[in-house]
């Protein structure tokens, strides 16, 4: 089994962390642009989420076509045409005049880049198995839970020099780095006989087994638990606490630096450890941590301290856990990761949007109800991981 840089035939795990980090990157690097968009294009801040929501609706379609294709055809045509479409499409956003034109190419920029953590999952398993492989999803979890901390400071740097036109234009650059890299460096590693064959039922197979849907419903309870905050974050801290986009954007910097930091610790915790007891004991942390801030919260009240100590504590425990769900996903049937990988994905994506548009909706009776929503995903965590250990018998 080839160690991924070591072998020139092999890709570094820098490349496949700046693939996997790609998306991200570009979801959140126009997030600072929204209310220079707005004045340009006449549009209401309602209108202008049309543009994040378009990326992810793209991105949990594409995510499962592009696994499944993998599988079938190969890993490195997928990646390559993928990021010709991202290219293509942020060179577009990059000279577009109409706000219609933008969110249609936002759509079309996120379908071609869901081969990046897709495919920079399937190609690490193809490469790499044990205390190896897992390092390598630690380091690209840390990745991309690094892009949202850069993205909108660079975005917003870039917007303000350059306008909307030189963020799309930076990403198109990013996008074409990362092209000529995967090109010159990704073998094929994943194509075969038996692969082809085993893809024509693997959506199947995947769905009935109770340990990938056990994986994947921790991936995407681990999303809902975040996206339930992020949605409504920044309103909580200005109505509760007078702390405008500035000091948002601070304490999202330290809620992802948890996260980072959880990964960074992953490798040596699963050496003390071990990887199952270590995934009970973060499922059991994360759990009490939800069910404790939410009754704190409602007996306390909302104070600063009551909400953000706890969201530190669960993005760190979700820097560890997040990176070992993956993990467990992909690596049940290694010939059929691509199809893996692209199904929990999306999935991950589609339960936490859910919980974001409910914490959305809650919102406006009170933070405590969007504490409760927080919780309960905690608990589709646990549950999601009984469902793990029940395979296991």
């Amino acid at each position: 089994m080839p160690e991924l840089g070591k072998d020139p035939a092999t890709p570094s795990l820098w490349l496949l962390g700046a693939i996997g980090s790609l998306s991200p990157f570009a979801m959140t690097i126009v997030v600072p642009l929204f209310p220079m968009i707005g004045l340009l294009f006449a549009e209401t801040p309602a209108r202008l989420q049309y543009l994040a929501s378009a990326y992810i609706f793209g991105l949990a379609v594409a995510q499962p076509f592009a696994g499944i294709l993998s599988d079938r055809i190969g890993r490195r045509p997928v990646l390559l045409s993928g990021l010709t479409v991202f290219v293509v499409s942020s060179a577009g956003l990059a000279i577009c005049i109409d706000f219609q034109t933008m969110v249609l190419l936002r759509f079309i920029q996120a379908l071609g880049v869901s081969v990046g953590t897709v495919l920079a999952r399937a190609i690490a398993r193809d490469l790499m198995e044990g205390e190896d492989l897992l390092h390598a999803f630690s380091f690209m979890s840390a990745s991309i839970g690094a892009a949202p901390i850069v993205a909108p400071i660079l975005g917003g740097l870039m917007g303000y020099f350059f306008g909307y036109q030189g963020v799309y234009l930076l990403a198109t650059s990013l996008g074409l780095g990362i092209f000529y890299w995967s090109w010159r460096s990704i073998p094929e590693t994943g194509v075969s006989a038996k692969n082809t064959l085993l893809t024509q039922q693997g959506v199947t197979t995947l769905l009935n087994s109770r340990r990938f849907l056990g994986y994947t419903g921790i991936f995407g309870f681990l999303q809902a638990t975040f996206l339930s905050f992020v949605s409504v974050g920044a309103a909580v801290f200005d109505d509760y606490f007078g702390i405008g986009q500035i000091g948002f954007g601070i304490i999202w910097g330290l809620m992802a630096c948890a996260y980072v930091t959880g990964s960074i610790l992953l490798g040596r915790l699963t050496r003390r450890f071990g990887s199952a007891n270590l995934t009970q004991y973060c499922v059991a942390i994360l759990l009490g941590l939800g069910w404790l801030a939410f009754i704190i919260q409602s007996q306390l009240g909302i104070t600063i301290l009551t909400v953000l100590l706890p969201l530190v504590g669960l993005m760190l425990v979700s820097g560890v856990l997040t990176p070992m769900a993956m993990l467990g996903a992909v690596e049940i049937f290694p010939q059929i990761s691509g199809t893996a990988s692209g199904i929990s994905s999306s999935c991950g994506l589609f339960i936490g949007g859910v919980f974001a548009v409910i914490s959305g909706a809650v919102y406006e009776w009170g933070y405590i109800y969007v504490a409760f929503v927080c919780a309960i995903a905690t608990l589709c965590v646990a549950l999601s991981w009984l469902l793990v250990r029940s395979s296991a018998h």
